[in-house]
């Protein structure tokens, strides 16, 4: 089997390959798993920080609440002074609380909370830069939780937020009034950046830790993507030698895994491939490449039956071949058919023909099937002239080794025919069967010397592109009416090619001759008396003479003369 050079797949990407994706979704999912998981953390621990400040400082504010004398905390919130005695009680009780619990930040009272501005008036601050009676300004994130204390008189804390002085945590309690309802609200913020550092620094651990965990994840991909593509690239190596024709490709199946079964569904195709070869081959010594591609790639090539179809039938015959056969050395004998044969076979196919069959040194091919030409008729011409051109210089190589120069004949015909497959389930053989085939013999044996003759049907086929002489028209067996026949002698287009004239030789002559009919295998009583007008190598074209291929039995004279190869073209008288 001829194996063509190995198709060169396109130079892939690095983002392309198979092992770089695998081991980038790899990374991937596992960066993002450890993202999604150090950020859940990162959350759990704010929030288990926020619980745990909020509800500490939540206790704070209510026990401070409940140890501020309501009166107290009236009078003050009454003389608004500094230096009251009212004040200086509760003052001191908030500062005994804040230094007992270690807080850092100042305790204040509000009272008069305006929710629309968030202003509120201070009663009692343990902050020194704060005064009684002074605006206070609730931010944003505990407005809510301030207003709602005032409403409700219920403690409550903020969440998490943050402010030019770093990240706090705020609580409110109510300080009810001798009736119970809610005359201020103490307000108590604990600063959380300690925590949040501490927070800080895990997180840091985490994400080295993910870092670390990525970077054997990426190890860990690159090994596995190899793993799992070192079976596809080989596969795609050998998928690519399968198509450049090498079917001695087998791999061997490393796992059990769809890899595995993916390996031996190549192994198997490719064992197909090579026993489909193998018939391809075999089935294409006795058929032409285009049978043999028609019946192995249809379904139904093999089924009997047939259809008709518009072809075109070359025949070819060697002139002399006979003779040589019969004197020459045999192994010099086989040696001229079949470079006959196949230099002719290579013609036929390269002009899309198919050689149907081989019977001796005649040539059966035809145009149009199995493969389907528009321009079957042009291709059988154009193969007809390359067919001549070869034959010379198969006979110059031939008389160069001392062998005898042999001539061809050509017949060509186009017409309707059935084509298919005829024979038994056993044997079956691609035929083409009908009167154009028939016809197409009975005009190659019409030919003397290295004529192309052609029916005129192909040459009405062929239009202005064939160059033809005028018609000869004869009696051909088998058929009631006379056929013209023309000899092609060029042709345009895209198969352009033109033959050389062949120089005539002979010389005119006047001999009797009488015949007598053959019909069949039968021979008629009838005879018919005529003279030999002319003897030469090819039927001279002389227009007042009929030609007639009826075969008759010639009465010679004593001397007979030495005519060789010659033909003669007869004059026939009824």
């Amino acid at each position: 089997m001829e194996v063509s050079p190995t198709p060169t797949p396109p130079a892939l990407r690095p983002w392309q390959r198979l092992a770089v994706r695998l081991a980038s979704v790899f990374v991937l999912v596992t960066l993002v798993t450890v993202g999604v998981v150090g950020v859940l953390v990162h959350q759990r621990q704010s929030r288990a920080v926020e619980d745990t400040v909020g509800t500490q400082l939540l206790n704070i504010a209510r026990v401070s609440a409940l140890l501020v004398d309501p009166a107290a905390h009236a009078e003050a919130a009454r003389v608004r002074r500094a230096d009251a005695p009212a004040y200086r009680r509760v003052t001191k009780a908030l500062t005994a609380i804040r230094d007992e619990t270690l807080l850092t930040t100042p305790m204040r009272t509000l009272t008069d909370y305006d929710r629309g501005t968030r202003r509120a008036r201070i009663v009692v601050t343990t902050a020194e830069d704060e005064r009684p009676g002074e605006a206070f300004v609730v931010g944003p994130e505990a407005a809510d939780a301030v207003a709602w204390t005032f409403e409700d008189g219920v403690a409550r804390y903020t969440g998490i937020y943050r402010t030019r002085g770093g990240t706090r945590i705020s609580a409110f309690a109510p300080i009810l009034d001798a009736r119970g309802g809610t005359a201020a609200v103490l307000e108590v913020d604990y600063p959380v950046d300690f925590y949040f550092d501490r927070l800080r620094e895990l997180d840091t651990t985490i994400a080295l830790g993910s870092l670390a965990g990525v970077l054997l994840a990426l190890i860990l991909a690159v090994v596995l993507a190899r793993r799992l593509t070192r079976p596809v690239v080989a596969l795609t190596g050998a998928a690519g030698r399968v198509a450049g024709g090498d079917l001695s490709q087998a791999l061997a199946v490393t796992s059990r895994d769809e890899v595995g079964q993916l390996t031996r569904a190549f192994n198997a195709m490719v064992e197909g491939l090579r026993q489909r070869e193998v018939i391809r081959n075999a089935f294409g010594r006795y058929v032409s490449p285009e049978v043999a591609r028609a019946v192995l790639e249809s379904p139904g090539g093999l089924a009997l039956g047939g259809r008709k179809r518009e072809i075109t039938v070359l025949m070819s015959d060697l002139r002399g071949y006979t003779r040589f056969a019969e004197h020459g050395d045999p192994a010099g004998v086989m040696e001229v058919l079949n470079d006959y044969l196949g230099r002719m076979a290579d013609i036929v196919i390269a002009h899309g023909g198919t050689i149907n069959e081989f019977i001796g040194d005649a040539i059966f091919a035809v145009y149009g099937a199995p493969v389907e030409h528009a321009d079957h008729a042009e291709r059988a011409a154009a193969t007809a002239l390359a067919m001549q051109r070869a034959m010379d210089a198969l006979n110059d190589a031939n008389v160069a080794r001392g062998r005898p120069r042999l001539l061809m004949g050509i017949g060509i015909n186009t017409g309707e025919a059935v084509v298919g497959n005829i024979g038994s389930e056993q044997r079956t053989k691609y035929a083409v069967v009908g009167a154009a085939v028939n016809l197409a013999a009975r005009v190659e044996g019409c030919t003397v010397g290295g004529q192309i003759l052609m029916t005129e049907s192909t040459v009405r086929y062929l239009g202005p592109l064939a160059e033809v002489a005028p018609p000869v028209r004869v009696e051909l067996k088998g058929l009631d009416a006379p056929v013209a026949l023309y000899e092609l002698r060029g042709l345009g287009g895209r198969w352009a090619q033109r033959r050389e004239a062949v120089a005539e030789s002979g010389r005119d002559v006047s001999l009797p001759l009488v015949g007598w009919i053959v019909d069949g295998k039968q021979v008629r009583s009838e005879s018919f008396a005529g003279r030999v007008r002319r003897l030469g190598a090819r039927h001279p074209d002389r227009p007042h003479v009929r030609r007639s291929r009826r075969r008759g039995r010639p009465r010679r004279p004593r001397r007979r003369p030495r005519l060789g190869g010659l033909v003669s073209a007869i004059e026939t008288r009824r």
